[in-house]
């Protein structure tokens, strides 16, 4: 009955929605029938409903031939699998450079490696359950389930699901309600498809494979198999010698050249984290010798120092001519006076925001991790160097982090405190009635609790004050129309109804700002204030195609950096010498804060200085040198490249090779 209700339901749906059988007219939205689309859909629910309102009799009629068909169909079923994942990957929509698409088509070798590839899935589903029945049904819904994910997180983040993503599970599921999960017609068709091949086999009966003898020696042949395939493909490079690459730039692009199974393979090889050349502790000390850290000596002179990064926040003018009716963050526009400002690249792009807190807070860049892999789950597994570590050595108080959402996300729960943070407050900590925007605790409440926090502090002591806060208030999507978000920001040359609506909430982010360092202000302790986003929104290709009269579509990887463009502002309410970056990143910005104010630094932030003068950016996806050149971490021809791998040796033994880090360069000397 559930799955009558299911199949029935699927179709009706599609019946009620003919837009996704037909094809609409961008300018007038008129809709044209698609006859093969209409056709399939009907051929599907036909043969689904014979097969279930006839299933007595069509298992009458196989009976004498149920095993050699199950057989058949368990033979052919990786390359049903293939076919689904093939059918509901190209349907995501592309993005990045159109030539990156020009061959969809999978070559036989490709489809092999493919096919051969679910075949090794179904050989584990055999061993574990020795029914053909489930193990060919587990395969098909496995692939189905995992492509369909694909096909709503591509459309969430413009980045497809990688092996790395398997460790924000958790964090996905705690956003996942947030977003619009209307299907393609694909998706759907294939859930219906999916649907008829297991209904076909409920006709067959159940088959098991092998007697208990027989199972053993499957089982034994089968792992033996498998081994030999896993050391080949997965724990070699013979794919990588074969010329099948996955470029963690463009990862959709590897999913329609390579296929799911492979590139899910490629993307697990890219887990590890290769060892810099020359890389060894003499080396390290080498470089180290030369910046001694500063020694810890607590002040109450300090400036306190609080740290905002807030989500999604970016000024998406630097992508092109937004000829907004209004300026949507007049009062960060204004800043002048005490005022240290600029660009800071991100090395993520409409998700993976606990790696751009993982670059402010520790100085180190993610370049060395693969892509969307998220440094607090995978990487941080013990005590790590940072400015929050760094300002408890130097007589801090408070130690605050707060993240107005889910406490576990990301695995901040483990990665703060490891980090340095006494306290880390999330939503339970905030007031029932707290004020929302969109459904998320808005920074105007953030603003509020630092502001609650630093008065308790300094009412028991004059210690500095240190809070950082990661907000909410900016989450994507921007699809669903709010009732409590002001509505002022239009974008009437470039209508956007997504994009107006992030704007309108950037403008929110000003106006808390302003209030905040309002307040700031009038205190007289001596107060600072870092503000960022910690990246870009994921916006429609349409859009952006709009602001830039269609150059984003031709964009080169130099040009497509803009889209990981961020200001940041280091306010005070003090005289702090007005100075301007046009480029910096992410993992320089505790050196800069340090350094501007007047604190004593590691030797690891003054290399960081030191660097930055060679290669002001340095991100994931890239970095510009001095001669203003952009290069690629790996070029072996940028003037760049020894200094670059000298960094990278410093990342690598920061973060996997702790055992071997040098006493007194990550962190400050403390008695």
């Amino acid at each position: 009955i559930l799955l009558f209700l299911l199949f029935v339901g699927l179709f009706a749906y599609c019946m009620l929605h003919p837009e996704l059988y037909c094809k609409t007219d961008k300018e007038t939205g008129a809709l044209t029938l698609r006859p093969f689309l209409l056709a399939a859909e009907i051929l599907v629910f036909l043969a689904g409903m014979v097969l279930l309102f006839f299933r007595s009799r069509i298992t009458l009629l196989l009976a004498k031939f149920a095993r050699p068909l199950s057989i058949a169909v368990m033979v052919l079923t990786p390359c049903i699998a293939f076919a689904f994942t093939y059918v509901i990957t190209h349907s995501i929509p592309k993005n990045y450079l159109p030539r990156n698409y020009r061959n969809l088509a999978h070559s036989p070798e490709i489809i092999f490696y493919n096919v051969l590839a679910a075949a090794m899935i179904l050989l584990v589903f055999l061993i574990i359950t020795n029914s053909i029945r489930i193990s060919c049904n587990l395969l098909i819904w496995i692939s189905i389930i995992f492509c369909v994910a694909n096909f709503y997180v591509t459309r969430f983040r413009d980045i497809p699901i990688l092996a790395s993503d398997f460790y924000s599970l958790r964090t996905a599921a705690a956003v996942a309600g947030d977003y619009s999960y209307k299907p393609n017609y694909i998706c759907l068709f294939a859930v219906q498809a999916g649907l008829v091949y297991l209904f076909f086999f409920r006709c067959l009966g159940k088959t098991r494979l092998f007697s208990a003898k027989r199972r053993l020696v499957f089982a034994g042949i089968s792992c033996i198999i498998i081994a030999i395939w896993g050391k080949i493909f997965v724990f070699s490079d013979y794919l990588e010698s074969r010329d099948i690459h996955l470029s963690m730039f463009k990862p959709l692009a590897g999913y329609n050249s390579n296929g799911t199974y492979v590139t899910i393979i490629r993307s697990i090889q890219y887990m590890n984290i290769d060892k810099p050349e020359d890389y060894s502790a003499q080396q390290i000390a080498q470089i180290t010798e030369n910046y001694p850290s500063d020694k810890a000596v607590a002040s109450d002179d300090y400036p306190n120092i609080i740290v905002i990064i807030d989500e999604a926040f970016s000024d998406l003018g630097v992508l092109g001519d937004l000829e907004a009716n209004t300026d949507y963050m007049p009062y960060i526009h204004s800043l002048q006076e005490n005022t240290i400002h600029g660009y800071t690249y991100a090395s993520v792009l409409g998700g993976g925001t606990a790696n751009s807190e993982f670059e402010v807070l520790t100085g180190n860049s993610i370049a060395l991790l693969p892509q969307n892999c998220i440094a607090f789950q995978a990487y941080l597994k013990q005590k790590m160097s940072s400015l929050v570590s760094d300002c408890a050595d130097l007589g801090y108080q408070g130690l605050i982090a707060v993240h107005p959402y889910a406490a576990s996300n990301y695995g901040r729960l483990t990665a703060y405190p490891l980090l340095g943070f006494q306290t880390y407050l999330s939503t339970p900590d905030f007031p029932e009635d707290a004020e929302r925007i969109r459904g998320y605790i808005s920074n105007a409440e953030v603003n509020n609790m630092i502001i609650r926090k630093y008065e308790e502090a300094k009412t028991d002591s004059d210690q500095p004050f240190l809070f950082y806060t990661m907000t909410m208030q900016n989450h994507s999507g921007y699809k669903k129309k709010p009732t409590n978000l002001q509505d002022t920001i239009k974008l009437p040359e470039h209508p956007s109804a997504e994009a107006e609506q992030y704007l309108n909430c950037i403008k929110h982010s000003d106006e808390a700002f302003e209030e905040l360092t309002g307040y700031f202000s009038q205190v007289d302790d001596p107060t600072v204030i870092l503000y960022l986003g910690d990246h870009q929104p994921n916006m429609e290709t349409d859009f952006l195609n709009s602001i830039t009269d269609g150059a984003y579509e031709n964009w080169d990887e130099e040009e497509m950096m803009k889209r990981y463009a961020i200001p940041f502002i280091l306010w005070s309410n003090y005289d702090l010498p007005v100075k301007e970056y046009e480029k910096t990143s992410m993992n320089f910005l505790s050196s800069i804060l340090f350094e501007n104010c007047g604190l004593p630094m590691t030797g690891y932030q003054k290399y960081l200085l030191d660097f930055a003068k060679e290669v002001p950016v340095f991100t994931a996806n890239g970095y510009w040198g001095a001669d203003g050149g952009f290069y690629t971490k790996d070029d072996t021809s940028s003037p760049y490249y020894e200094t670059v791998q000298e960094y990278c040796s410093l990342l690598y033994n920061n973060i996997k090779d702790v055992k071997n880090r040098p006493e007194g360069f990550y962190e400050l000397l403390t008695e």
